[in-house]
């Protein structure tokens, strides 16, 4: 196989064993920044899905539950809440979250966004956030999506836009993949920006049969305390992983160069750096 063909088989069964051993770094973050950074984007897909007392609500790419667990709040006891995700670690975070909280009514599963193991017309909503982008059909899932949803459900899902809006992670996996030899990942293929082209997120909506389309456009910021500190990030959810290939000292020398580049992002309050992203929904 050429170093141009994708094989998504190859790439989901990479993909989950990746998030099985970044699962804790993950969570780490997830837990201490991403959650407060998230929570209005959170919110705002809750709204669009129409979730609310008594919903049936499933939650695809749920990683550790953070959306999860308030979209179970949100429905109360008389609903319930479906998380998912390939990774059976990082959903053990979910479900030990749901049980402190008291929140019987969600359940957690190991499952494929492209393949949901669900009956037809089974959910009232469905969310989906920063997972789209990142599985090799999204379309498909977008399918699936549709199927599990009873006529009158509504989808809410988002992704990152471009990697110029978010430079924090735009400009490191761009270091990475030179360091590593690799190309810019051709048009088509996963990734965390694979979604975020003008049209491309609500053209996903729009094939898999929704109505009343509707896409915008949230931003934010991602405050650290410095550039050395996002590279422990960037280190713990995952982007090491670009650099496998490389000896040591030549990841060391990737790794410099990343803060080094981030330094353009650090000034009197820390470090700061942009983020913008789309939330789309859709009805059945």
């Amino acid at each position: 196989m050429s170093t141009n063909e994708f094989n998504p088989a190859q790439y989901k069964a990479a993909t989950q064993q990746l998030w099985q051993e970044m699962a804790p770094g993950w969570h780490k973050w997830s837990s201490s920044l991403f959650s407060e950074l998230n929570r209005n984007i959170t919110n705002q897909m809750l709204e669009l899905a129409g979730i609310r007392a008594g919903s049936r609500v499933l939650d695809i790419a749920a990683g550790d539950g953070d959306q999860s667990i308030t979209a179970a709040h949100r429905v109360g006891p008389d609903g319930y809440v479906l998380a998912t995700d390939l990774s059976s670690n990082v959903l053990a975070y979910a479900a030990s979250a749901a049980e402190k909280a008291g929140l019987a009514h969600l359940e957690t599963r190991v499952m494929d966004g492209e393949n949901l193991e669900l009956e037809d017309n089974s959910f009232d909503a469905v969310i989906c956030r920063s997972g789209l982008m990142l599985m090799p059909d999204p379309k498909t899932a977008m399918a699936e999506i549709y199927r599990v949803l009873r006529p009158g459900g509504r989808v809410s899902a988002f992704v990152s836009s471009t990697p110029d809006k978010n430079p924090w992670l735009g400009i490191s996996v761009g270091i990475l993949r030179k360091h590593a030899q690799l190309p810019p990942a051709p048009p088509g293929r996963p990734g965390t920006f694979s979604l975020g082209a003008p049209g491309v997120f609500k053209g996903i909506f729009h094939e898999a049969g929704f109505q009343r389309v509707v896409t915008h456009y949230t931003s934010g910021s991602l405050p650290l305390s410095s550039a050395a500190e996002c590279v422990e990030l960037l280190k713990d959810i995952g982007l090491d992983s670009v650099l496998v290939s490389l000896g040591e000292d030549e990841q060391q020398q990737a790794w410099a160069e990343v803060e080094q580049a981030l330094r353009q992002l650090e000034g009197p309050d820390g470090f700061v750096s942009p983020v913008e992203g789309i939330i789309g929904a859709g009805l059945k």
